[in-house]
């Protein structure tokens, strides 16, 4: 038997590209621009209890880490498949390159 805990991915448009990794186990959800993976940053809480993540050096946003992602967003059992997990998580990539 195979067992998955995490999955990784990468959505968005053209511009603007993220890799995710969704923690199934734990239903959090990390985005981070592919274009500034390496890059030092600072983590705002925000009102919903996400983690806001900014380049330290000009404030701007490069990721975000969403709890409790599936539960808040998602519709019944998460999908077996990694097109619909991306498809779902596609939505939430393009609001934040915004």
């Amino acid at each position: 038997m195979v067992k998955t805990d995490t999955i990784e991915g990468i959505v968005g448009g053209v511009d603007q590209l993220f890799r995710f990794h969704y923690d199934l186990t734990s239903d959090v959800l990390y985005l981070r621009l592919l274009s500034d993976e390496g890059v030092a940053t600072i983590g705002e809480l925000t009102d919903e209890g996400d983690i806001l993540l900014r380049q330290e050096s000009t404030d701007r946003m490069v990721g975000m880490t969403i709890v409790s992602w599936w539960k808040r967003f998602g519709q019944g059992i998460l999908p077996d498949s990694i097109h619909e997990i991306s498809r779902r998580i596609e939505p939430l990539a393009n609001k934040l390159a915004a």
